[in-house]
């Protein structure tokens, strides 16, 4: 027994061929990651990753410009501090932190901070200086000037506005 489409749709393709298949909506592959990173990660090696990326998110730009995550050792986050006032402010403000960092990290991962004072690794992120192209200098015509001394000033002017930077 052989098919024959009833309708053939512009550019010949038979209504049969154009079957539209249902599709499912598109799953975030957050979603599908996470689990395999679970069944993956039994250790938790991957906890160290999250939280390093989670930490300016949840302690801020300011505390995250003086501080770094060193080590995830033993549910213990292991944070160098740039001087021992922020030890002192981090020490006051960790259990504030650790409830922030639970949903992000995950419930279990991190059940304590130690903070330790040291250099950080990071330079600073300065913007790249670019040198710019000078366009070529010309003389200026200075208008007629009959006062001598307006024209020297003029000169003088002109002359110091050539040697500045720009």
């Amino acid at each position: 027994m052989t098919f024959q489409p009833l309708h053939v749709a512009p550019g010949g393709l038979s209504l049969c061929a154009m079957a539209v298949r249902r599709r499912r909506a598109p799953e975030p592959i957050a979603s599908t990651l996470g689990s395999i990173i679970d069944r993956l990660d039994s250790e938790g090696h991957f906890a160290i990753v999250r939280l390093v990326q989670a930490w300016p998110e949840v302690v801020g730009e300011t505390i995250a410009r003086r501080t770094e995550v060193v080590e995830l050792k033993f549910h213990t986050a292991v944070v160098r501090v740039s001087g021992a006032m922020w030890i002192q402010e981090l020490n006051l403000l960790k259990r504030e932190i650790l409830a922030r960092l639970a949903p992000r990290v995950g419930d279990d991962a991190v059940r304590d901070l130690r903070f330790i004072q040291g250099r950080l690794s990071r330079r600073p992120t300065r913007p790249r200086l670019r040198t710019v192209a000078r366009a070529p200098r010309r003389a200026v015509e200075l208008p007629e000037l009959k006062d001598p001394e307006l024209r020297s000033a003029f000169e003088s002017l002109i002359e110091a506005w050539g040697r500045a930077p720009r």
